[in-house]
């Protein structure tokens, strides 16, 4: 007979660093017994890990939590868990908006929520709220392996550190996650096999700063070094680095890209913009002329380069001549892949401060101005990749009868880069060499060889 409290759904919200705390607190609460489901009605607790970066992104956790505190009022839920980035820097928030939680824990004391949960199966009704946020747990290095992922089984995304080091003067993630702490390289390592014997193929390494790890640590073993010994996992095809920053990519770093198979030479490099004064306000510590040798450098050493980027217009200050650097920036093709996001004037940013606020109808123009360039970009430099064989993945169905498979090729990350349809079913994970035979802006048809 199952006891109370004894199924757990989870909801995860946020980016890949979130999704990999969702998955570490998932396998420990599965190893102490708790029954997972994927069904919210009928779960004796749901956990929701919010995402507390952006106004957007809270209130799409608020909204979430409202939700499920409905389906506890109707009985369809016995207890909701808040956890994760907003518990600790938006308590208030929280207590004020979505007051039924019966327990808050905070993204740096995530390994406490099996112990919360205990302690809530065996409560009854309770009387007071357990808050669990200790701000002295934001210099803990967390173990992130016995996972449960939320990932199809064939990718896994591989995190190295922990903080951040950098002040942009637009994020708060320093405040929320703390300082950087780089995993020990051996535990990196043991994650990475685990992972790989759980059938992942693809490694999509993450952090707040890939390019930073080591050089916190006594060894400062670098990124490259640890990419290398990463490559050495002989069942691993691929391998995916994220969140790159500009100021720390080195020549050693350049040099792996291109000689490494399993690197396939894609690079998630965050610029957030192109012209010097803004990139000084936003305290990036780049300016245009070092971004564009370093671009340029790594297109002349890395020849199957994919650069993926992500970009901030509207920023305090922008004129409409700097506005028009970034557009002709990014018109001249240097970027592969671009997100485009209007910047969010954060209260507990820095840039908050800042003068030059631009009301927020020209920061929406601007974006869909930009948004217009970089997917025209895309759409062309798809175009030229027709007649080209490509190594791809399959990833699941479409609903295109003639190309039946959707798959992703090396030059595209999962959830936020294009897609290729197959022609011919294929199982998922399977890796399969095809040729494209046509663009269609965002997705390419390709038949496999």
């Amino acid at each position: 007979m199952q006891t109370a409290l004894g199924t757990v759904a989870f909801v995860s919200l946020g980016c890949p660093k979130n999704l990999i705390d969702s998955e570490t607190m998932l396998g420990g609460l599965a190893s102490e017994g708790f029954t997972i489901t994927p069904n919210y009605k009928g779960a004796d607790v749901v956990v929701i890990n919010t995402c507390g970066f952006l106004d957007a992104s809270r209130r799409e956790s608020l909204d979430t939590i409202s939700k499920m505190l409905a389906l506890k009022e109707q009985g369809e839920v016995k207890r909701v868990v808040v956890a994760g980035c907003m518990v600790g820097n938006y308590r208030e928030l929280l207590d004020s908006e979505v007051p039924g939680a019966d327990a808050l824990v905070s993204v740096n004391d995530r390994s406490q929520v099996t112990s919360v949960l205990r302690e809530l199966r065996h409560s009854g009704e309770l009387t007071r709220k357990a808050v669990i946020s200790d701000p002295d747990a934001r210099g803990t290095i967390y173990d992130d392996r016995g996972r449960l992922r939320l990932t199809p089984r064939h990718y896994a995304y591989l995190r190295i550190s922990e903080g951040c080091n950098h002040t942009c003067s637009f994020c708060v993630i320093p405040s929320i996650r703390g300082k950087y702490r780089s995993k020990p390289r051996e535990r990196i390592l043991q994650e990475a096999r685990e992972l790989v014997a759980d059938g992942a193929r693809e490694l999509i390494v993450v952090a707040q700063d890939s390019t930073y790890y080591g050089l916190d640590t006594e060894g400062r073993k670098s990124l490259h070094e640890l990419l290398a010994d990463v490559a050495k996992i002989p069942e691993l095809r691929w391998i995916r680095l994220m969140y790159a920053y500009p100021t720390q990519v080195t020549d050693e770093l350049i040099d792996l890209l291109a000689r490494e198979s399993k690197l396939n030479g894609y690079i998630d490099m965050p610029l957030q913009h192109i012209s010097t004064p803004v990139l000084a306000r936003m305290k990036r510590g780049s300016t245009r002329d070092s971004t564009l040798r370093l671009v340029e450098r790594m297109r002349a050493r890395v020849k199957n380069l994919t650069l993926r980027s992500t970009f901030i217009v509207g920023f305090p200050g922008e004129t409409e001549a700097q506005f028009e650097e970034l557009c002709d920036f990014l018109r001249q093709g240097f970027i592969d892949r671009a997100g485009v996001f209007p910047y969010s004037d954060e209260v507990q940013a820095e840039s908050h401060g800042l003068d030059g606020k631009i009301p927020e109808p020209e920061i929406m123009r601007r974006h869909a101005r930009v948004m217009e360039i970089a997917q025209q970009a895309m759409f062309t430099r798809n175009e030229r990749l027709v007649g080209t064989t490509r190594d791809c993945v399959v990833e699941g169905r479409t609903q295109d009868p003639k190309y039946p498979s959707e798959a992703r090729s090396t030059m595209d990350a999962p959830e936020i880069d294009c897609t290729i349809r197959l022609k011919g079913e294929h199982i998922a994970g399977s890796f399969i060499r095809a040729r494209v035979v046509r663009s269609l802006g965002f997705d390419l048809l390709a038949e496999p060889l």
